[in-house]
């Protein structure tokens, strides 16, 4: 009987390409993972460029397979703000009945908490981060993979929390063109040298950075998602007729 791989498995040639890594850059490599047929480094970002250089033309990893950014925020106040769960609308008349009280409440919080303490404390939230480790709350990660062996390289970077940017892989990847515009778009972080960084999905004018776990999505706070509840009827309905 074939005995079963395990979950997580030291593949050998995913090890020599790790060594190969680590002959090249040393303690550049500051965290290292090898997982089924995936080797994940974590670099600085001064060798962002560096590395995928050598994964290219050294490792043989000449499909780029895409580029994106990392929030490691926790803030466990985002598990719930999205999804408000909304009753019918004769609950929904009883809690309007505790409104002026809700107000007095929330009066004497703002008053107490300020807004801009609030928000200061959601950014020193701690965060923890995934494989090969990290120090800060944003990463810049990468894959690249080889045709021939089924080879893959995942490249994090940490950046400034403060002031997240990258250096372009455009020169070596030609694909990571518009992963490069997504992850400024989504997450704000400035892709140095990039050819012709404009928004691929948002209006020009958009504020914010919507993959960020500290932006707020307003319109479900301001009112239930449509349907739910006060279902308006169909222009030449029966329920129409009687409400007339």
């Amino acid at each position: 009987m074939p005995v079963e791989e395990a979950a997580v498995s030291t593949d050998a040639t995913c090890q020599q390409m790790l060594d190969q890594l680590r002959s090249a850059f040393g303690d550049r490599i500051l965290g290292a993972e090898i997982n089924r047929h995936d080797v994940t480094i974590r670099v600085p970002v001064a060798d962002w460029v560096e590395v995928a250089s050598f994964a290219k033309n050294k490792l043989a990893l000449t499909y780029f397979c895409f580029l994106n950014g990392l929030d490691w925020l926790d803030n466990p106040a985002q598990t719930t703000r999205y999804e408000n769960v909304w009753g019918s609308v004769e609950e929904e008349a009883a809690v309007e009945e505790g409104a002026d009280d809700r107000a007095d409440t929330a009066d004497a919080v703002e008053a107490s908490e300020p807004v801009a303490a609030v928000a200061e404390e959601v950014v020193a939230a701690a965060f923890r981060t995934g494989r090969a480790g990290g120090d800060t709350r944003f990463q810049v990660f990468a894959r690249y993979f080889s045709v021939e062996s089924c080879r893959g390289l995942i490249v994090k970077a940490d950046l400034d929390d403060s002031d997240p940017r990258v250096p372009t892989l455009t020169k070596v990847y030609a694909g990571a063109d518009w992963h490069e515009r997504e992850t400024w778009e989504m997450y704000g972080f400035w892709i140095d040298g990039h050819p012709h960084l404009v928004h691929l999905y948002l209006p020009g004018g958009f504020e914010g950075y919507p993959m960020r776990k500290d932006f707020p999505l307003l319109a479900r706070e301001v009112k239930p998602w449509p349907g739910l509840t006060n279902v308006e009827p169909i222009a030449g309905s029966a329920d129409e007729e009687e409400g007339a």
